[in-house]
């Protein structure tokens, strides 16, 4: 299997993971229609790319006219195998290049336009004192804001966003 973080990295197959961590299951023609600004074979490839990765089984397969609809869910285990401790540093690092590859490559193809395009863009660091019941209140409200835009559907009028938050405890040493 590849680097999992190499086979996260790509933004269709990141849409592909989040359907499917909130709805378990799904078929090629169902994430066809929820991510349909990419095309119909683009999309197969990515999933093929999943499963080989062990990130996506098949859960079913039934015969529809002719073809064979596979249903699709992640590979739990996969997933608990790399998110372990000693994992984590790699993980972070992975996660962390991701945005600097997808900011990069935005500002690069992006350099020359007025900064009204690119209004919509910021950096925040945010410290926060909360205690552990606090933070676990705020993580559910944050999954409760990203679960009603997860699934939007492409309508032409949609643009896809990155958002990205890590979260960890402050070291504050020399206190």
């Amino acid at each position: 299997m590849k680097d999992l973080n190499q086979v996260l990295m790509n933004p269709i197959r990141s849409r592909i993971i989040q359907y499917l961590s909130i709805h378990k299951e799904a078929t090629a023609g169902i994430l066809s229609e929820l991510i349909s600004d990419v095309p119909r074979t683009t999309l197969y490839r990515h999933i093929n790319i999943l499963v080989k990765s062990n990130l996506l089984t098949v859960v079913s397969e039934k015969k529809i006219r002719g073809s064979l609809e596979k249903t699709y869910a992640l590979n739990i285990e996969t997933f608990s195998k790399e998110n372990t401790v000693e994992n984590v540093t790699r993980n972070a690092y992975g996660f962390l290049m991701k945005i600097y590859a997808d900011f990069d490559r935005y500002f690069e193809k992006n350099k020359n336009k007025p900064s009204s395009e690119m209004e919509s863009v910021f950096l925040s660091n945010l410290s926060l004192l909360m205690s552990d019941e606090e933070f676990k209140a705020f993580i559910s409200e944050l999954n409760q804001v990203f679960g009603k835009h997860l699934n939007n559907v492409q309508d032409g009028s949609r643009k896809q966003r990155s958002i990205s938050i890590i979260s960890s405890p402050v070291n504050n040493e020399g206190e």
